[in-house]
């Protein structure tokens, strides 16, 4: 497809308009997966996307397109606290979601009832799409619909036990679709240029969260301790907001980890701990933790590496011996 002229300039002015007025512009009526994806690939090749995706909401959906990477601007924080950026999970933060090519395992409408069973067998898989192409997600078969099939009194054919497949946008916010993923125990996903690239089940949404509270968890009882050494450090308001720079504290729950470091930064207060430890040692590990502790309290969609875990557990161990 060829960019229209309407949105030559879009990255750096961008075009509002509706979902329909998007589809007119390359010539389309209709929202089938296949012309959806080939506009995406489109406008992501001129550097632009669509924001909502156009397989959200109706025809006359309002649809800004503008550059990759690009938001409307805010104005600045000027405050000089530590803030956390919101930032949701999304259904391909998972790394299911988008499978390695040809990973995603499927039966074509074709194959037939056995085919199934061998391959949901050989594959210990619960359920497997049936696809008749890249784009195109027919239903579901799992062995619960082969079950239902069975009771309904046919499962001759690979129809008899197809269900509807549920699917989600690699776009959609994890939280909003966990719902359907309990649910419905598994989730086919659309990736942005419409093909099926993967699939999320039950299984994956526990060891993702696992692996995400982890290590904050483990955070969460590296601050309260520090905290606590911050009260030894500063018994009172005033020298909290000093050694902190931060004049609205009223007690060490008050001060983000940035500001608990600056605390152990200042000489006289570490002095006050009466540890036996290299000021300047402890305080280089306090900084390297607080640059993961941003990670995971800003839901970095990359995972942390083993170094890095191996860096929260020593740093806790360490912490607990020293603050039981």
């Amino acid at each position: 497809m060829t960019l229209p002229p309407e949105l030559k300039n879009a990255a750096a002015d961008p075009v509002e308009l509706t979902v329909a007025g998007l589809l007119e512009l390359f010539g389309e009526r209709n929202r089938d997966p296949e012309i959806v994806g080939r506009i995406e690939s489109t406008l992501t090749e001129n550097g632009l996307c669509s924001e909502p995706t156009l397989l959200h909401g109706h025809l006359n959906s309002p649809i800004v397109v503008r550059g990759v990477g690009t938001t409307p601007e805010e104005p600045p924080d000027d405050s000089g606290e530590e803030t956390v950026v919101p930032a949701a999970l999304h259904i391909g933060d998972l790394p299911t979601a988008r499978l390695p090519e040809g990973a995603l395992v499927s039966l074509n409408p074709d194959d037939d009832i056995m085919t199934a069973h061998m391959v949901m067998m050989e594959g210990n898989f619960s359920q497997l799409p049936v696809m008749s192409g890249p784009y195109m997600l027919d239903g579901v078969v799992s062995w619960q619909s082969i079950a239902m099939a069975h009771a309904r009194g046919r499962c001759e054919t690979l129809a008899d036990a197809t269900a509807p497949a549920p699917e989600v946008s690699i776009r959609a916010e994890l939280l909003v679709a966990i719902p359907d993923i309990i649910q419905q125990g598994c989730l086919f996903v659309r990736d942005t240029d419409q093909k099926i690239s993967g699939l999320v089940t039950a299984s994956d949404l526990s060891q993702a969260f696992g692996e995400l509270t982890g290590p904050f968890l483990q955070l969460g009882e590296i601050e309260r301790r520090l905290r606590r050494c911050v009260e030894r450090m500063c018994p009172t308001v005033e020298e909290l907001q000093k050694a902190s720079n931060f004049k609205k504290a009223t007690s060490p729950e008050d001060l983000m980890l940035g500001q608990v470091l600056m605390v152990f930064k200042k000489t006289d207060r570490w002095e006050r701990l009466k540890w036996a430890l290299p000021q300047q040692d402890f305080v280089k590990k306090l900084e390297a933790l607080k640059n993961i502790r941003n990670q995971v309290a800003h839901f970095r969609p990359n995972p942390l590496t083993p170094e890095e875990r191996t860096q929260i557990e020593v740093f806790a161990s360490l912490v607990k011996y020293l603050v039981p």
